[in-house]
């Protein structure tokens, strides 16, 4: 077997350059790399494929954990959440733009974080317009958008996109009243969210919300 790639269109629109996806196993002494970014998600437990990437140029940006719910999440009567209203764009926008700091694109030091704001901004306008996902779910206090979750269903499994916590809320339960919010929107599906290892915040969040590792993966950029 052999690595290949695969064309990111959207991506590749918002970064404004050639973006690929890599899969496969094996050798990558002739993967074409032609000048765009490439990533890759490996299993943590194919070390021999993430040095073959390395080999080719790639290097390790992330180790990205996904947790599964293991039990019922309790909200918080400060915070209330409900699906994105009319006129609450901006301010979830504003968030999304601002508030991620440990994403494979913010913890690349080639990507910078302007883009990587860009990046996230325009995956939750994704969700604003209702091109991806399953509607955004929007955490209020006093009645102004403090943060949101994005969920999708795939494969039978209710999965967290993206969540985000305005700097100025944290410390006020919003992140837990969102979670839980989203495992009563899906209480019959599986419920699972990734994130990075570098976000221990995040992780002991989740692992506090009843939470346990599923799996884990390698993420691999190369700018070419």
């Amino acid at each position: 077997m052999s690595f290949s790639t695969h064309p990111d269109a959207w991506l590749a629109e918002v970064m404004r350059r050639p973006v690929f996806r890599v899969d496969g196993s094996g050798s990558a002494e002739s993967l074409a790399t032609p000048p765009g970014f490439y990533f890759a998600k490996v299993a943590s437990d194919r070390v021999a494929d993430v040095r073959a990437l390395e080999r080719r140029g790639f290097g390790v940006v992330d180790v990205n954990v996904t947790f599964e719910l293991q039990r019922a999440v309790a909200g918080s009567s400060e915070v209330t959440v409900g699906l994105l209203a009319d006129g609450e764009a901006d301010a979830v926008l504003a968030i999304a733009g601002s508030a991620f700091r440990y994403s494979r694109f913010h913890l690349d030091p080639e990507v910078g974080a302007e883009l990587a704001h860009h990046v996230k901004r325009e995956w939750i306008r994704n969700y604003v317009r209702g091109v991806r996902g399953d509607g955004l779910l929007v955490a209020r206090l006093a009645g102004k958008p403090v943060g949101f979750l994005a969920p999708l269903v795939a494969n039978g499994t209710a999965v967290i996109d993206l969540v985000a916590v305005a700097t100025e809320a944290h410390g006020r339960g919003v992140g837990t009243a969102l979670v839980a919010a989203f495992c009563a929107r899906y209480p019959s599906l599986p419920r699972v969210v990734g994130t990075q290892v570098a976000n221990v915040p995040s992780i002991r969040l989740y692992t506090k919300l009843g939470f346990a590792l599923a799996r884990s993966q390698y993420i691999l950029h190369l700018h070419a």
